[in-house]
């Protein structure tokens, strides 16, 4: 079982190698470049998340791709607000207690260059211009929109199967901070991974913990330097 959750990453990391190309192909212009990766990330990931939903026999409206109740409103809308405060809740005093007991490994890895897309797209959305806001905006979306159809989705999903809720729970955060595979940095995905799965099983369905990590990825776009 476990082994075709893995087979399913592989296949996703493969698929990542077109937008990787794209983004260190310096000829084109940068604001171009990341603008390509993240929609060739969103639709290569898509199909090949769209053939592993067959493979495993799973439809749409089971991996949450539905639309909400006007019942449910307010327990969603109380659900999106007390996700992402517990997101970044979490981040403060994980970045508090590094801080405090480890600070030399804070100040190394606080002092990290990050060079990726995401940083970019970040640092192009906070100059106020419309292109960079609409290009982090949507870019994150989509980004935050694959990640939650791929591990609650369709991950959550397949382990549910055959393993316990709390097994499939763990074992799905695990994966979630599987890309981190920093020691200091993998606490903060893992317990991310949680949250959002619990919103997800809460709510039903994808919206909220699409929204959740949008608004989180989001403020830490605008404010990681106030809450890290």
């Amino acid at each position: 079982m476990i082994i075709n959750v893995f087979i399913f990453l592989f296949f996703l990391a493969l698929a990542s190698a077109p937008a990787l190309a794209i983004w260190f192909a310096e000829s084109i212009p940068v604001k171009v470049r990341v603008v390509l990766v993240v929609i060739s990330l969103f639709i290569i990931w898509f199909a090949v998340i769209i053939k592993f939903l067959k493979k495993f026999g799973m439809s749409y409206s089971e991996i949450g791709i539905k639309l909400p109740q006007k019942t449910d409103l307010k327990k969603n809308v109380l659900l999106l607000f007390s996700g992402t405060l517990a997101c970044l809740l979490w981040l403060r005093l994980y970045a508090a207690a590094f801080k405090m007991l480890l600070p030399a490994e804070y100040d190394r890895v606080a002092s990290w260059k990050n060079t990726s897309y995401v940083q970019f797209l970040s640092e192009w959305g906070k100059t106020g211009e419309f292109s960079g806001i609409m290009a982090l905006w949507g870019g994150i979306l989509l980004l935050v929109i694959i990640e939650e159809l791929a591990f609650r989705g369709l991950i959550f999903n397949y382990l549910r199967r055959e393993y316990s809720f709390k097994k499939a729970l763990i074992w799905n955060s695990a994966l979630f901070a599987l890309p981190h595979l920093h020691p200091y940095i993998v606490p903060i995905p893992f317990a991310l991974g949680l949250i959002f799965t619990m919103l997800y099983v809460k709510s039903k369905g994808l919206m909220v913990p699409v929204l959740t990590h949008f608004a989180y990825n989001l403020s830490l776009s605008y404010f990681g330097e106030f809450i890290s």
